[in-house]
């Protein structure tokens, strides 16, 4: 079959070049709806986006992110980032899109700018799109590294307030020493659990050190003992005896003692009712087990 002479078929040639046209309106109506659709797209983004090329060339700048003071200004078109930015950004910003072109794949930027009095932050992605192109788009993350700092200060007061209590711990039990091998623990204040193991861990830590035969611990100043509390003394007098050495309890109320009766079994937990006179038995104790001495005829 050979083709239609327009010369000698006017009347083909024309419905042809119609139906053509019409393909043509049919394609340019799409092509119109796309782009609406696209721009509609654009205009709803937070996000600025932008073209780059591999010099760090505005190439476009679409509509987006309206009303927001980070995106590129629209006389930006055109120029380099060197000539509208920081050399240090720009140097930073040049070296992450050519990465991103040489490796081609998505390198993730996170930077600051200080703009209209006030530090931003932003996170950006360079898409590449082309051999000598990428695709950035950026993200303000200011209320993201706000939160970040905020919550970092609370981890970082938190911290510190760990430490206080702890050294307040530290504090609230002193240990004395009194002679070469005797130490001295006053307590004060309410003896809940953190303090019960803060003062049985320098307990042994202090008879560890000097080689203490004996310790007193003087719980006068302790405005009540509960069932926890006493049953603490009482793990603490074991621990001291583990090391082979004595513990005195000293500063026994009624009510204190009570609470101890209670326990039933004290765990050979001895108690005294002043400091001066758990300070005589315990000296009294260590000069008859002293090595060499005789025993009384």
């Amino acid at each position: 079959m050979t083709d239609v002479d327009p010369v000698a078929d006017p009347v083909a040639e024309l419905a042809r070049v119609r139906g053509r046209f019409a393909e043509l309106e049919r394609e340019v109506a799409t092509l119109r709806a796309s782009e609406a659709e696209l721009r509609a797209m654009f205009a709803a983004m937070t996000d600025a986006v932008l073209v780059v090329d591999r010099d760090g060339r505005y190439l476009r700048l679409p509509e987006t992110a309206p009303g927001m003071v980070y995106k590129p200004a629209p006389e930006f078109l055109g120029k380099r980032m060197h000539d509208v930015l920081p050399a240090g950004s720009a140097d930073a910003f040049l070296a992450d899109i050519r990465r991103a072109l040489a490796e081609r794949r998505i390198v993730n930027m996170v930077y600051s700018r200080q703009i209209a009095g006030q530090e931003l932050w932003f996170s950006a992605n360079a898409s590449p799109m082309s051999d000598d192109a990428v695709v950035v788009v950026c993200r303000d993350i200011t209320e993201q590294k706000r939160h970040e700092q905020v919550l970092r200060d609370s981890i970082r007061q938190q911290e510190l307030l760990r430490e206080q209590e702890a050294a307040l711990l530290q504090l609230s039990t002193p240990l004395i020493p009194i002679r070469d091998d005797i130490l001295v623990m006053p307590l004060v204040g309410r003896l809940d659990a953190a303090r019960i193991d803060q003062a049985q861990e320098t307990l042994l830590q202090g008879i560890t050190a000097v080689r203490a035969k004996a310790a007193i611990v003087d719980i006068t100043g302790v405005p009540t003992i509960d069932v926890a509390a006493a049953e603490g003394l009482v793990r603490i007098a074991g621990a001291v005896q583990l090391l082979g050495a004595r513990v005195v309890v000293t500063g026994i109320r009624p009510d204190v003692a009570d609470t101890l009766a209670a326990l039933g079994e004290l765990g050979g937990l001895v108690t005294r009712g002043t400091l001066k006179a758990a300070i005589h038995d315990v000296e009294a104790g260590l000069r008859q087990h002293r090595p060499g001495r005789r025993a009384a005829t």
